[in-house]
């Protein structure tokens, strides 16, 4: 098409469009390409693993060799399963969240609820969960319910994770101010665990999709590393930002070593109304 994006009539104006609808149609087509190339590796690493595995059974007839590559052979497919399933959510979430009108949120609600969902729960990890609300929090901001929901659920799986058995998981909420104005405009959600902390240079490739920093003792493949790539797509939709820190405290054994990091701390701040 030939540019006539210097008229200043409505023939400019659709010029205009036109380039600005053939930018963001090329920089989509790049993200999907992209995601693609991420997704075939990814789903690459345990078939071949599963191959390997199907190659070599039936010429094992040791019982516990046999057993050793049946729980491997297990893993793997569990694995898929659950890349499959988050691949599946992650491919869908523009255009859900798209399609999602804001709705009032009553927010001390929907935490209490999350948060004591996990004191019902019988799974494995028993890392207690914590939840305290500030003063003059806003307590309802409007958004898509079930979207926060999944990002705030995994922030705290993410940290009960990485927590040591003992530790806790806190879960805590305040009012922001945007501009120093002293109105509160946003709100701010903060998940602090006890664990080891997050290497500097990785506090922002953990929101890199298939990035994946798995603590000692934990299962290969049990977590896909979309969890807090989905949580900043989600939150990047409401307008909002979410980003991730060390806890640090001074050295109680050698204060003169200086400071020693006691956890990871993720934030969240949303606007009260994504509307505006």
């Amino acid at each position: 098409m030939p540019d006539l994006s210097n008229r200043r009539d409505e023939i400019g104006d659709l010029s205009r469009a036109f380039e600005a609808m053939t930018a963001a149609l090329y920089d989509r087509l790049g993200a999907i390409e992209s995601f693609a190339a991420d997704v075939a590796h990814e789903i690459k690493n345990p078939l071949t693993s599963i191959q390997s595995v199907v190659e070599t059974l039936p010429g094992i007839e040791d019982s516990e060799r046999r057993a050793r590559l049946l729980k491997i052979l297990q893993n793997d497919v569990q694995r898929l399963n659950r890349l499959i399933t988050d691949i599946s959510a992650y491919s869908r979430l523009d255009v859900d969240l798209a399609r999602t009108r804001a709705e009032p949120i009553d927010l001390p609600r929907l935490l209490t609820d999350i948060v004591a969902g996990y004191g019902n729960s019988r799974a494995k990890s028993n890392i207690p969960v914590t939840l305290d609300i500030a003063m003059q929090t806003p307590n309802i901001i409007y958004g898509s319910e079930d979207a926060l929901a999944r990002v705030f659920q995994n922030l705290i799986d993410n940290a009960r994770t990485f927590s040591p058995q003992g530790a806790k998981v806190r879960v805590r909420v305040e009012p922001g101010q945007l501009d120093g104005s002293g109105k509160s405009e946003i709100v701010r959600i903060i998940v602090e665990d006890e664990g080891p902390g997050i290497p500097e240079q990785s506090l922002e490739n953990i929101f890199t999709r298939f990035y994946t920093d798995r603590p000692e003792g934990e299962n290969f493949g049990s977590h896909s590393g979309l969890g807090l790539a989905i949580a900043r797509q989600i939150c990047t939709a409401h307008k909002g930002r979410i980003w991730a820190e060390n806890k640090t405290k001074l050295s109680e054994d050698s204060p003169e070593a200086g400071t020693v990091v006691t956890g990871a701390r993720f934030v969240v701040e949303l606007p009260t109304d994504m509307r505006s």
